[in-house]
């Protein structure tokens, strides 16, 4: 019944009672009919015996058979009437005529009133004595009697009628019943039908209105052709598909917005507008194609702000983040057209000079740094010395890949970092394998903080913002602690580590940390749930998962409470692996997280690829978060797209109480950072925070 149309369902209701009515009033008459036809049969019988029967009482007193022959056979005449038989008073037949069915001893049985005495499906027989008649003169004979005297019966007479005639009558008076309903549903359909298309019309061109709009044809219109009801749904359809038209214009241009802040964010830096560390990337590998094809060779600068830090502590991150901006513009001044200024993160900045060579290069980059040597930061009433730390490598035709060029370049810039700061170093761009002694020392520094226990792994634990959890939620990170040395974070020490072949240990560490954690839960029937960061390496390497399996059946653990994240340059570069990684990650129960989630117009693709259960924020996404309304608006896209496919969003780097607030209205779901809590070693922190916990 529900998948009727209305058409269907209003011919059904119209159709069906009617039909019932018409059939029972029909079998009703009908019924009556037959009944009174047998009715008039039997009356006709009875009639026809108390008729025949005195007529003959003379012939069989006088012995008249001849008589009684021709009452016989004009009986018979009648119709309907089959036979007629007379008998005496003995039972003896005197006189028959036509076909008679009736056996000889009902015909000698004595009767005493007319009556029916046999019927069956072709006949049906009647019967009625014939009695002696008395006079008047025979009653002043008989004396004073004071009873009247009793007729005498001195025979029989029997009348069959045949059934044919009556069964006949009884199938054309059904036959015309059946007839009239018939003809009556005919005309009732026909009525029915055109009710039916009259009320369903209107509603069928809703419907179809209704599966072009839901199709994405939003022009669909319904014509306002009804009146009633129907003319108010038809108008109000046509109100509402217009606003949807409208709406969906308006939302489609703010996506096209958005889509091109994404375009613009993927490709610059959200700060100062320059071109981010992966779209400069991009284009050194492009100008480096160019020179191993025989093109003209170029140069690259690092620039690594001196005193940034001194900034930043004293008069806060605002002033850091125009000290930047003001930079920008003042390397950018002294810039060619052709040139291509990027900042790499934090106070450092990239340029590439297409074109030049080394002693024009090492010339521009003694020209910024005298500018940037003799310019003066004021923020409100205190005026910062602000000097850069230049690295300069020149790309010739033996350089094979773009790590070379950073390579070389970053340690320049180290090396006048070490050299006392606003200075210009130059080392040539070539294979690692002539920097042997600046590998060992990474190699050795990396084995000896793993052997002797000097790389820390710290807790950052995550504060759900939409509603309480039992569970517990922390991310994995490590640092470097050298005597005498500054602390070296996990991202600096995984991108020496992955130059060296040596980031898969550090992955390790982690690993076996994060499993020994959930491990002690388990005992003690906690939940902990914790976000391990891999590198390229680790994502690369089919290793990392039998490591992984090992690990987990060592411990009779699931990966269930495990998640690991990577970031989406990662996946960009290594896509097929990462989707490997990806699902056989998640046949041991675990599951996968992205970082930096939402800088780059890929990012959306990522989520179909890998299918994260997390992702971090990009904090080009937060930056800016209580301040733009263009990247507020941005952030609440990435935040629905992420929410309508079940994925959990976490925003890092929250430092004050206001952005946590700004973050949970947003619909973010966790926030790590110093608003939350400070990172501890994550054996203090597993201890006093899970458990201890009750």
């Amino acid at each position: 019944m529900n998948r009727l149309t209305l058409r269907h369902r209003l011919l059904f209701l119209t159709l069906l009672p009617s039909a019932l009515i018409a059939i029972a009033l029909v079998a009703y008459f009908t019924y009556s009919g037959i009944k009174t036809l047998e009715g008039e049969l039997r009356a006709k019988g009875l009639a026809t015996v108390r008729y025949l029967a005195p007529i003959s009482e003379y012939g069989i007193i006088a012995g008249q058979i001849e008589s009684l022959h021709g009452l016989a056979q004009a009986t018979v005449q009648e119709s309907g009437v089959k036979a007629a038989i007379i008998v005496n008073q003995k039972g003896r037949t005197i006189a028959v005529s036509g076909r008679v069915s009736l056996a000889a001893d009902q015909l000698r049985k004595t009767i005493s009133n007319p009556g029916q005495i046999a019927e069956t499906e072709q006949w049906i027989a009647f019967a009625a004595p014939v009695k002696r008649s008395t006079s008047e003169t025979d009653q002043l004979f008989e004396g004073d009697t004071p009873q009247a005297a009793t007729p005498e019966i001195i025979g029989h007479v029997f009348v069959e009628f045949d059934k044919a005639e009556l069964v006949n009558k009884q199938r054309q008076l059904l036959q015309r019943g059946m007839m009239i309903v018939l003809v009556g549903m005919i005309l009732l359909a026909a009525l029915a039908i055109a009710m039916a298309d009259n009320l369903a019309r209107p509603l069928m061109r809703l419907v179809h209105a209704v599966h072009g709009m839901s199709s994405g044809n939003l022009h669909t219109r319904v014509p306002a052709v009804s009146s009633g009801e129907f003319g108010v749904l038809e108008n109000g359809f046509n109100e509402m598909a217009t606003h949807l038209e409208e709406v969906h214009h308006s939302m489609q241009s703010r996506i096209e917005e958005a889509t091109a802040q994404l375009a613009f964010q993927a490709r610059h830096d959200a700060l100062t507008g320059l071109l981010n560390r992966r779209e400069f990337e991009h284009l050194l590998e492009k100008a480096l194609a160019g020179v191993q094809a025989g093109g003209d060779e170029f140069a690259v600068l690092f620039l690594d702000l001196d005193r940034f830090k001194q900034v930043n502590d004293t008069c806060g991150y605002l002033a850091g983040d125009e000290l930047l901006r003001q930079m920008a513009l003042l390397f950018q001044g002294r810039l060619r057209e052709d040139d291509t200024l990027a900042r790499l993160g934090g106070d450092e900045f990239s340029i590439m000079l297409p074109c030049c060579s080394a002693p024009r290069a090492l010339q521009v980059a003694e020209d910024i740094c005298g500018l940037a040597a003799a310019y003066r930061f004021i923020w409100q009433d205190k005026v910062f010395a602000i000097g850069a730390s230049i690295g300069v490598a020149a790309v010739t035709r033996k350089v094979r890949n773009i790590n070379e060029i950073v390579a070389a370049a970053d340690a320049a810039c180290h090396r006048a970092k070490e050299s006392g700061r606003n200075r210009v170093c130059e080392q040539e761009a070539i294979h690692h394998t002539d920097r042997r002694q600046e590998s060992s020392n990474w190699a050795s520094r990396i084995a000896g903080a793993l052997a002797e226990e000097k790389l820390l792994i710290e807790a950052l634990p995550l504060r759900a913002l939409q509603q309480a959890t039992p569970r517990h939620l922390v991310e994995l990170t490590a640092r470097l602690n050298e005597p005498g040395q500054p602390p070296v974070a996990l991202a600096a020490l995984t991108d020496a580590a992955e130059r060296y072949d040596l980031a898969q240990s550090i992955d390790q560490r982690l690993i076996d940390t994060a499993i020994a954690a959930q491990s002690q839960a388990k005992r003690r029937q906690k939940t902990l749930h914790c976000l391990v960061p891999l590198s390229r390496a680790s994502l690369a390497s089919a290793e990392t998962i039998d490591y992984l399996a090992r690990s987990l059946a060592s411990h009779n653990l699931t990966g269930k409470g495990l998640c690991f994240i990577f970031s989406e340059d990662a996946l960009t570069h290594l896509a097929s692996q990462a989707m490997d990684f990806s699902r056989r990650v998640r046949q041991l129960g675990c599951q996968i997280g992205l970082d930096d989630f939402g800088g780059g117009l890929s990012s959306f693709s990522h989520l179909r690829s890998v299918c994260p259960s997390y992702v971090k924020l990009s904090r080009s996404l937060t930056r800016e978060m209580g301040g733009s309304r263009a990247s507020t608006a941005l952030l609440r896209a990435v935040q629905e797209i992420t929410a309508d496919q079940q994925i959990q969003s976490i925003a890092e780097g929250v430092d004050d109480q206001e952005a946590i607030e700004q973050l949970r209205n947003l619909g973010i779901d966790y926030a790590q950072g110093k608003a939350v809590a400070p990172s501890e070693p994550f054996d203090v922190w597993l201890e006093g925070a899970v458990m201890r916990s009750r």
